[in-house]
């Protein structure tokens, strides 16, 4: 029997830009159906807004992956889309109000972890490269 790969900062770093490219493509194709819960006003600029966002996400997580295809991948692309959605966390709590509770919830949900992992990914990342390098100055 084959064990899993564990869980490692690229296997994470890879599965949120993954899910961000996921998103954004959603967000991108059928903001109607992802915003149905917001309510009947749908209007253009909201649906623009919505796409916007997503084309936002698509680019971080295609950034992510290419940068992931890298011997030695910095985490510069990943710490991009964590620090984006550290902003998208910190803004759902600023403007609660405006969000409704259950907006802001479904922002947190997704906002928090992908934060978390891809701030604890891109460190690692980071911390790989500079003691690999370290290695091949000792050769």
């Amino acid at each position: 029997m084959r064990q899993t790969e564990p869980m490692n900062d690229r296997t994470v770093a890879r599965s949120i830009a993954l899910g961000r490219v996921a998103f954004g493509l959603t967000m991108l194709l059928i903001p109607h159906t992802v915003l149905a819960r917001v309510g009947e006003d749908q209007s253009g600029p909201l649906m623009w807004m919505a796409r916007a966002f997503g084309i936002r996400d698509m680019v971080l997580g295609f950034g992510a992956i290419m940068e992931l295809t890298e011997e030695d991948p910095e985490g510069r692309w990943v710490a991009y889309g964590a620090a984006a959605d550290t902003c998208d966390a910190v803004a759902a709590v600023v403007w609660r109000e405006e969000l409704g509770v259950a907006g802001m919830a479904a922002t947190l949900s997704l906002a928090v972890p992908a934060a978390a992992g891809g701030w604890w990914s891109a460190f690692g990342l980071h911390r790989n490269r500079a003691a690999h390098g370290a290695d091949t100055m000792r050769t």
